[in-house]
């Protein structure tokens, strides 16, 4: 009995804390969105609730949002996948070492400062359209296409593809490190090459892996405050930053509107995570009976 729920009471407090801190702040954040709070609104309503999907200005930032966290997600997923089957396929050879820390690099970065370094790449006075200029491939600094602060939020995409792919490979990689080198020469025998060991054996073992770890990389993104706050528009603003200033410049009054606009962040995400959830059981390869 012991043995069984050793793990679990020593992961106990940690989780307690996390849970007390995660469910107390959603449950107050709740609370105060329908206006039970020092706000002057009538308690236990839902204006705020009508004002933000009534509001135009609402719709874009979700639109804005939806955008550029699924094409980061899908962007990191790729490159996540690319990553792992490269080390994978490189474990045996001398270099292994040294790509594996290159790939490891985005890693180290914190995300604010990810996101100066992409805005020092990619703005039209950065490195990227200096270089560009010198060699002659465009007429004018200027020349150089906007990715940074621009509407369709490629900055922001960016940014998030190159921090979180490192992410979904360290993922990945343990699942991958469980298959066995016979099974490569086997699939040679029967005439498979690696891309068809790769579509039809790697692929199937690390599908739930990969739509669970970007499951969490989609909900980092559509939550996330720093990159959107300083690659981002003004207008329209992603829904993160939009809550930010409504409570931040708004005033008493705006923070329901605010702590709104957190609740959908919340509900829309968990009704995706349910989706990825019963997404990735249909992947499920009997990986716990010991493949």
């Amino acid at each position: 009995m012991w043995p069984r729920s050793k793990p679990y009471l020593m992961v106990l407090p940690a989780t307690a804390a996390i849970g007390l801190l995660f469910i107390g702040g959603l449950v107050e954040g709740l609370g105060e969105s329908i206006g039970y709070s020092g706000t002057g609104q009538p308690c236990c309503t839902f204006i705020a609730y009508r004002e933000m999907l009534g509001s135009a200005d609402f719709w874009k930032s979700l639109a804005l949002t939806l955008r550029v966290s699924i094409l980061s997600t899908i962007a990191a997923g790729f490159l996540g996948v690319w990553i792992a089957v490269s080390l994978f396929m490189l474990r045996r050879t001398k270099t292994y070492q040294l790509w594996q820390r290159w790939f490891q690099l985005p890693m180290m970065v914190p995300h604010l400062a990810g996101a100066y370094l992409m805005a020092l790449l990619l703005m039209q006075s950065g490195w990227l359209s200096r270089i560009f200029f010198h060699l002659g491939w465009i007429n004018e600094i200027h020349d150089f296409p906007v990715l940074i602060n621009d509407r369709f939020g490629w900055g922001i995409v960016l940014a998030y593809a190159w921090k979180e792919a490192p992410f979904i490979a360290l993922m990945l990689y343990p699942v991958l490190m469980r298959i066995h080198d016979s099974w490569l020469e086997v699939a040679r025998v029967f005439g498979a090459g690696r891309f068809h060991f790769i579509k039809e054996i790697l692929l199937p073992l690390f599908m739930p892996a990969w739509i669970s770890s970007a499951f969490i990389v989609f909900a980092f993104t559509f939550s996330a405050f720093e990159v959107p706050f300083l690659l981002g528009v003004t207008y329209p603003k992603m829904l993160p930053v939009l809550s930010y200033d409504l409570y931040t410049s708004g005033g008493l009054a705006r923070r329901p509107d605010a702590l709104a606009v957190n609740i959908i962040l919340v509900a829309i995400t968990a009704v995706l995570g349910f989706a990825a959830y019963r997404i990735s059981g249909r992947f499920k390869t009997g990986e716990g009976n010991g493949w």
